[in-house]
């Protein structure tokens, strides 16, 4: 009896009790861009070197034994300086033996011209047959050949002798050494490469996916490490039609139009190439993005209520960390870069960075 009295008196307690409050939504702080129309450029930089638009290669016109050195690297030299020394002993005994050919050629030559000038001397009293006159006159001839011959082989022999000596005909700066004291080289061997004065161009290598982003022409921004903040411009003035079989890389030679003393040869540059690829497009970056229902999409934040909704987008092309919005976004409209995976919709929002 006493427990049917207990439960009227909780029900009454139930019903004075104040009925309990919704909790209030949790606003999520989140980052945001404004959306805007942009022309698209691709940005494209490249790490380069600086090198002379002009150099040449090196070569004793002989073969032989490198003696001497007198060349470094980065060194100036002068027209007709002497750049490296070959073993000459043999090209030397080469040259005495020509020249005593020669001397017996010459020899042979004056007792053949003294047998003619007495056949003369003959003919004319008629001692001597004309057949053994014209045998004498053919020998002189054939002896004076033969020295003009051995002089042409001397001459040949001592130019030999001279090619011993690596001469410069050009002033120039020596970029890289291929040969040492010691090494024994072959005629037209590469030992010296040799910078001319004049042009200076930077080179780069393009991969092969990324080879249609310059053109010959084209004008682009070029900096060197060792001068931070100064920019110089450049013009693309060769891509190599092939790629190199080793690195799978092109070729580009990049020349400067107006460089200064700063720049050397040999130093790091940095190739910068900007181009207009399309009018002006919408890009977000790809944080920004949420997939729903299959489809890509965004938070976009209600200016009025500082409320999130969901909208679906069309994806365009991508670009490093961004992508181009074909549709589903117009230009003035605030859209979720971080936090989106956090959010529902018409949750309340507060972007970092502005007054609530």
């Amino acid at each position: 009896m006493s427990s049917l009295r207990v439960i009227p008196v909780v029900l009454l307690l139930a019903a004075c009790s104040p009925a309990p409050s919704e909790a209030p939504a949790v606003i999520r702080p989140v980052k945001a861009v404004v959306v805007t129309a942009e022309p698209l450029d691709r940005v494209s930089q490249y790490a380069g070197e600086v090198r002379a638009r002009h150099e040449i290669s090196l070569a004793f016109r002989v073969g032989g034994k490198i003696t001497e050195r007198q060349a470094e690297i980065g060194q100036q030299v002068a027209t007709d300086q002497v750049l490296m020394q070959l073993d000459s002993g043999d090209l030397a005994l080469n040259e005495q033996a020509l020249r005593a050919q020669l001397t017996a050629a010459q020899s042979d030559r004056d007792q053949a011209r003294a047998k003619f000038n007495r056949a003369k001397v003959l003919l004319a009293r008629n001692l001597i047959s004309r057949n053994d006159f014209d045998t004498l006159q053919g020998a002189y001839d054939t002896a004076q050949a033969r020295v003009q011959q051995a002089e042409s082989q001397l001459s040949g022999g001592a130019r030999q002798t001279g090619y011993a000596q690596l001469r410069t005909d050009q002033v120039g700066v020596v970029t890289a050494l291929h040969a040492e004291v010691g090494q024994v080289v072959a005629a037209g061997q590469p030992v010296l490469s040799l910078a001319l004065p004049g042009e200076k161009e930077v080179a780069i290598s393009v991969p092969e996916n990324r080879r249609d982003e310059l053109r010959i022409g084209e004008e682009v921004q070029i900096s060197l490490w060792s001068a931070p903040g100064q920019t110089y411009r450049g013009q693309v003035r060769e891509i190599a039609p092939l790629a190199d079989p080793l690195t799978r890389t092109y070729a580009v030679k990049i020349t400067l139009t107006e460089p200064d003393a700063a720049v050397q040869l040999g130093m790091t540059a940095s190739v910068r190439a900007s181009r207009r690829l399309a009018a002006p497009v919408i890009r977000l970056p790809l944080t920004a993005l949420i997939e729903h229902e299959g489809q890509p999409a965004v938070w976009v934040v209600d200016p009025e209520t500082r409320k999130v909704i969901r909208r679906t987008v069309h994806l365009g092309e991508f670009h490093g960390d961004q992508v181009i919005i074909a549709s589903g976004l117009a230009p003035g409209q605030q859209v979720v870069t971080a936090g989106v995976h956090k959010l529902y919709p018409d949750q309340p929002v507060r972007v970092l960075d502005q007054t609530p």
